[in-house]
Parts: C-alpha cells; structure tokens; sequence
C-alpha cells in the first residue's frame, strides 16, 4: 500500500513550533503515544523520526553555505540570514534559522526507538526488526555529525530522555561529544553501538517501504535510506587525526562505490569550434551536469518534501532565501474503479503541486564574487579532432578570456528580471530551459526533496581521503580523469618524460623553482590520449596491494573525471590541467600566501629517477612528444616514498576547488571547509588560518590565491581564532 510518509510523520509526532530553551530540548512529549510503541511494530514511530529530519534538515543546509565563501548577502538579505553570513547574534533563541533543539528531537526520537526495538524478535525465522533499527542507528549518528559540525561541543546523549530537568545539558553523564571522539563514543554506546548498525546493514541489506507520496511525485524510501559505508566514512574522514583515519575513510567510501553505486551518470561539457575563412568561433553548450544532476542516479539520501499541507511539511525555506516565491495548490480528481469485491465505486484522488517563481526582490542571496571569480579563472579545453580518425586528436586548444566553468550557469542561472540579469541559485529549483540566459522568472522547477548524500559528493570526499592517506596522484586523478579499469595505468606500459615547472616568488623574495617532474610515468590501459597518466610508476607500485585503490569491479560504472563536468574532457595533450603544472603552481602559491620562501634549488618534490640508457627498450612507439617503453625488468631496485606535506596540501586545495565548483549551495561548504583546515592543522600546517583567508576574500573578485594579501582584515581575525568557528550553546533558562 502505498503511504504519506509526510503525512504520517506528523500525524504521530504531531511536530509544531519548537522554542529553543534547554528544558526544551529535553523534553520528550513522547508519553501520548509510549504505550503504542511495543518495540515489535515501530513502523510508524521510525516514519516519525525520519519525519523529524525534516524539522531540521533546511536549517543545516543553510547553516553549511551562509558561512561558506560561495554565497553574498543582496540588499534584500533579512536580519536572520545577515547575521549568520557575518557570524553575528549567533544565540539559538536571537535567529529563526538556529534551533539546536531539532537535532535533539531527532536524536531523543532515536534514542526512544533503540530503548524499545526488540531485536532479537523473529517472524519467518528472520530477526525483522534489525534492518529498520540499523536504520534508526544510522539516523542517530549522522544527525550527531551535524550538530558537531555547527556546535562543536555538544552533550551526548543515547538514552531517551523522559523529563525536563536532567542537568544533561551541563553535565552530560555520558561525556561531550566533538569532532574528534564522536565516532568513538558513537561505537561505544550502551547497548546499541553503531558498529551494531554497520553489521546488520550488512548482513541483512537495507529496510524498503516502498514508494511514500509528496502530492506531486512519488518518492522512493529507498531514498531516505542512510547508508553505513557513507555514514563511516564520513565519521572517519570528520575526526582526520591520523593517516590511518584516512585510509578507512577511503576504504568505506570506495566500498560504498563499488558495491552500492549503481553507475556513474556521464557528465561533460561540450565545445564546439565554427571557423569561417580566418575567423574562428567557440560555443560551448549546456554540461549534460546540469541535467542529470537532478537524476535518481546521484542522489544517495534525501529529505521529501510535501506539495502542500494536505500531505504533509513542505519544505520551500531554502528556494525562499534563493529568491524564489512558492506558491501551493492541491486538486482532486474523480474517477471510476472497482473495489476487492469487484464492484463499481468512484475513486478520488487527490493531487498537489509547488509553483515557484524567481523575484529579484525575494533574492536573499547570491553567488560571491570569488565563487564567480573560481568559475571564470577555469580554462575549457577544446581537442583538435584528427580529420582521418575521429578517436584521435592533433592538438589542444584554450579557451580562457570570456569564458567560465560551464557549471556556473547550471547552478546559478542568469535570470531576465525588471533590473536586469540577475544570477538565481537554482540548485534546489532546477531551470526548465536554456540554463544561460532564463528568459521568464516562471521557468523552475520546485524539487520535491533535498540531498543529504549524492555521488559526487561522495567521490570528491573519496578523493579527499585518498590524498590525506598518501596518494594525491590517485585524487588529482579523480579529478581529472576518473578511476575505472579502461582508465588505469599499468605497469609494464610505461611513458619516459621530464616535465619541470618553473615559478616566479613573489616581489623582494629569493626567486625559487618548484619541481614537479616524473621519469617514469605509467600509460593509460586503454588508449595513448587520455587515462590517469599523473599516476606514476612509484604511486602505481604503491597502490598495488591497497583495497580501496583497486577498480577491477567498476568496468560497468565509468567514474569520469569531475572537473570534465564543466571544462571538457583533458587529454595527454593537455599542458595545463596536469598534476606537474597545478601542483607545482599550489606549491609556490602557499609558500607566498602564508609568507614562506623557497630557496633557489629547494626540490619540494621527490623523484623517482630512471635513466634512460640504462633500460631495455621492449617497445618504442613515437606520439607526440612522448616515448613508450616496457619497464618491467627495471622495476625491482626503486625505493618506493610517500608524498609531502607540500604535495598533499596543494592537492587539497584543488580537491576543495572542485568542491566549491561542483557542489555549490548544497549546503557542504562551510563543514567541507572546517573539515579540511583540522585536516591541515593536524598535518603540521596553520589550516585555521588558511580558512580565515579563504573565507576573509568572498567578497572579492579575485580567482585563486591572486593577490592573496587582499582580505577582509575583521572577517579574517575572527575566523583565526577556532573557537569563532562554531555556534555558541543555547542559553540555559
């Protein structure tokens, strides 16, 4: 039978108004329906729960992007909103947008169901209860993610709490939770670890209810459904404290792709050239990423919403402060059917729908002008076709002055309004017609639900672990290429090439160089144009054996490399987006931001060094300016080293790029962010500061660590400090 899930939520927790005082936050309200929950039948309860995800899901979204350095206040911005993106009145109970208590309500939810499921229940000789409650589980930690994430120090709490009162909020008998210990005290939990809810996931496979109504579409729970490889790796890659955190990050999170993914959607941008005697034209179409990335195939996990009251919570705050007016309308519709006895009656259905409409004077928010800035400084990359074989190119060319990343008009649309083209955020409204120039302010569509999870948020996040666990040519290459059998490097098939990347430092510093040049680099598998050729001999050996860097099993699921979303497919032709050249700018770019200097010979990268002569030449075949030769019996006798310091950090702000380019006001910027600057504090490096920076020069137009002295000095001295970065705790009453 098909249900309401939204409808039903409310009807059982009956969620209302919720004021923000810790006595508040305490208190259950669950005695009107204790009595009918008998810990065998919880159906309705754990629908009530997820319900409660929806009571605070919306604010997390706005909380992880107004602090970003993505979106700028308008002057239509409201009091609430102003004050979070300038990290002012930040007191739960002062702003509509801050409730603590919404997360503590799911959490009590949570805590209540796993106090009462009977897990040892049976029915068909099966323990039935135990897919739903590693769900409940699942649900508990990643909403104890967010609060660390916004909070950074909070109580922790597993047991259902039945009165107001406790003293819990200031002394919490089970110890505060932060970024750091949550996974532990999450897998130490009394009675109902987490551990617990990652090993009946996987021995039981995943609870379905089917398909719930929103009034306008139907939506799939398999949808809401958390799954524990994503939720574990998240936990793992949230505390970073040491390599080996990194590496079971990257294991669950590869895990999660390998078996759970079902396919990886091809998205690319597309450029064309027109040439007419001596004049030569680009045009570049719409990235296939801006429609699929509305495709069931990239949403992992997701919040509903209703089309209107009548099923349930709507959920338009987030479109609202986009600029976008909602309007709801519901209708019915009679028809003739038969009921189970065969005989004729009327059937009516009842059917809602969200209307939303851009109003520049409704536009809160808008892309910064550094997240322009990061668009227009990407470089698309046109390949000259070979007229004689379609499947090779001759050439490269650039495409730079005038144009941007083709994921900036899919994500923030130019909309013709009374005053002009305005850019619109329409992550949550998709555009329904030409992307670049949206000629009538009624062409969006409202999205009946809001990510939690999506695959591509989980590849970048894999490609972040994978570069902290000491592979950051494996992660340029998620990046640029994509990892998937076709596309990997093998040994034995191996390019011979010297690539030296000079730099200039900066006015009244020693000039310097930063070498990024390989000797022996592995070919693509599949063809000599394209693969994952940053990957070189060393990295390729070291990889062998490491479970979370083998792709044997992705032939049917081609991971394509993220930046091709909006730049264009990067081929071995290629000189600009290359791991030597993008790594060695970072490099020097850091030094200078954070005031270094780089002596006249410092090699800030080791190599590995084959000389030629000294190898027998199995294969030889001239393209380009490369060689191929067979390395094979060279193999044994190299000593094999991990990356450096330097090396990981440029490669992680290229990471964090990609982030901000492809997945802008989802709502992940600002715990992407924090996330990646513990990273580099815990490394040996002033990550604190690095954040400051970043998020200090939002408002100005500036690509990339130009003129990286220039920052907003008041912004930035608050953000140093990284006590500023998380909210206060509410106020005890």
């Amino acid at each position: 039978m098909k249900k309401s899930i939204l409808t039903l939520g409310l009807a059982i927790l009956g969620l209302g108004t919720v004021t923000t005082s810790c006595e508040d936050m305490l208190t259950p309200d669950l005695d009107r329906y204790a009595t009918e929950f008998n810990g065998k039948d919880t159906v309705n309860f754990y629908l009530g729960i997820l319900s409660g995800l929806q009571g605070m899901v919306e604010q997390n979204i706005l909380l992880g992007e107004l602090r970003g350095d993505l979106v700028a206040p308008t002057e239509y911005v409201s009091d609430s909103v102003s004050a979070i993106a300038n990290f002012t009145n930040l007191e739960d109970g002062e702003n509509q947008l801050l409730n603590r208590a919404a997360y503590y309500k799911v959490i009590n939810q949570c805590n209540y169901y796993l106090a009462k499921v009977d897990s040892m229940a049976m029915k068909n000789n099966s323990y039935f209860m135990r897919r739903e409650l590693a769900q409940v589980e699942l649900v508990r930690a990643w909403t104890y993610m967010q609060l660390v994430q916004n909070y950074g120090r909070v109580p922790f709490i597993t047991k259902p709490v039945q009165s107001a009162g406790t003293g819990w909020e200031n002394n919490p008998p089970e110890g505060w939770a932060t970024p750091d210990n949550l996974l532990e005290l999450l897998e130490g939990a009394e009675g109902q670890p987490l551990a617990q809810a990652y090993n009946y996931s996987e021995a039981l496979g995943y609870i379905n209810y089917g398909v719930f109504k929103t009034g306008a579409e139907e939506f799939s729970h398999q949808r809401l459904t958390f799954n524990a490889d994503v939720i574990y790796g998240d936990l793992y890659l949230l505390r970073g404290r040491d390599r080996q955190d990194y590496e079971k990050a990257a294991y669950h999170f590869h895990r999660y792709l390998d078996r759970y993914c079902a396919d990886y959607p091809d998205y690319g941008a597309t450029i064309f050239k027109m040439q007419r005697g001596d004049q030569v034209d680009y045009y570049t179409s719409s990235s296939s990423w801006g429609d699929q990335y509305q495709m069931v195939t990239n949403i992992v996990t997701a919040v509903p919403s209703a089309a209107n009251s009548f099923f349930g919570k709507v959920l338009t705050r987030i479109p609202q402060i986009y600029g976008f007016d909602p309007s709801s309308g519901v209708s019915t519709e009679t028809s003739t059917g038969t009921d189970d006895e065969g005989n004729e009656q009327d059937v009516v259905t009842t059917s809602g729908e969200i209307n939303v409409t851009a109003n520049y004077k409704s536009r809160q928010l808008e892309p910064s002008p550094s997240y322009i800035a990061l668009n227009e400084a990407q470089p698309l990359v046109y390949n000259v076709e070979d007229p004689l074989d379609d499947s090779r190119y001759n050439g490269v060319e650039y495409l730079e002055d005038g144009y941007q990343d083709l994921r900036l008009d899919e994500s923030a649309p130019r909309v013709r309004t009374d005053v002009g083209r305005l850019r619109f955020i329409n992550k949550f409204c998709s555009t329904n017609g030409d992307s670049k120039d949206v000629t009538d302010t009624r062409l969006f569509d409202f999205r009946y639900l809001i990510p939690v999870y999506t695959t591509r948020q989980i590849y970048l996040k894999y490609a972040e672990a994978v570069n902290r666990a000491g592979f950051p040519r494996h992660a340029f290459a998620i990046l640029r290429d994509g990892l998937y059998p076709n596309n990997m490097p093998e040994i034995g098939n191996m390019v011979v090439e010297a690539d030296t990347s000079w730099v200039a430092m900066g006015e009244n510093q020693v000039p310097g160089k930063v070498t990024m040049h390989y000797r022996v680099v592995a070919d693509s598998a599949s063809n000599n144009q394209g693969g994952a050729n940053c990957i070189d001999l060393n990295e390729l050996k070291r990889a062998e054996n490491v479970e979370w860097l083998d792709f044997k099993n992705f032939t049917s699921k081609p991971a394509y490399g993220i930046h091709r979303a909006g730049c264009g497919y990067f081929t071995d032709m290629d000189t600009v987006y290359t791991y030597e050249n993008m790594v060695a700018q970072r490099i020097e770019q850091e030094y200078e931001r954070s005031g270094q200097t780089i002596s006249d010979e410092r090699m800030l990268i080791e190599t590995v060094e084959a000389e030629t002569s000294e190898v027998t030449k199995k294969t030889m075949e001239l393209y380009g300016q490369k060689i191929k030769y067979d390395y094979q019996e060279m193999f044994e006798g190299y000593s094999y080293y991990g990356p450096s310091e330097a090396e990981i950090a440029a490669v992680e702000t290229l990471i964090a790029d990609e982030m901000a380019l492809d997945l802008a006001f989802e709502g992940n910027r600002y715990y992407d962010l924090m996330r990646i600057a513990t990273h580099r504090n815990n490394a040996g490096l002033d990550g604190t500061t690095w954040l400051a920076w970043l998020i200090s020069r939002r408002d100005s137009n500036l690509a990339p660590y130009e003129e990286p002295e220039k920052k907003n000095a008041t912004l930035f001295d608050f953000l140093s400090d990284k006590n500023n970065w998380y909210l206060p705790a509410p106020k005890n009453d």
